[in-house]
């Protein structure tokens, strides 16, 4: 199964120079939410990917689906989490099983 990421221009470089190659950058404009909108929608129904990683900032923009599979985590951006750090270790665990600290 693989890994993809949604995210901004330069979350979504980090991922892909970290060897992710279903990597996807939009913008916060109305154009390139829907844009997002369509891919996401497109990756959950490919089937062979596992997990998506997308940005909070382009999360809250729009609704994700409630979905088992693939494994949709958020993840913040350059500017940092707007839920903080206890929660992502809440759903770091969730998601994968392993606790995180510091």
């Amino acid at each position: 199964m693989k890994i993809a990421v949604l995210g901004d221009r330069d979350t979504a470089l980090g991922f892909k120079l970290a060897g992710v190659h279903e990597v996807y950058a939009f913008d916060e404009t109305s154009l390139d939410v829907e844009r997002l909108k369509n891919k996401l929608e497109e990756l959950i129904e490919n089937g062979d990917v596992g997990i998506i990683f997308i940005t909070e900032r382009l999360a809250q923009r729009i609704e994700l689906p409630d979905v088992t599979i693939p494994i949709i985590l958020q993840v913040p951006d350059k500017s940092g989490s707007r839920f903080g750090e206890e929660a992502l270790r809440e759903i770091v665990r969730r998601a994968i099983g392993v606790e995180l600290k510091r």
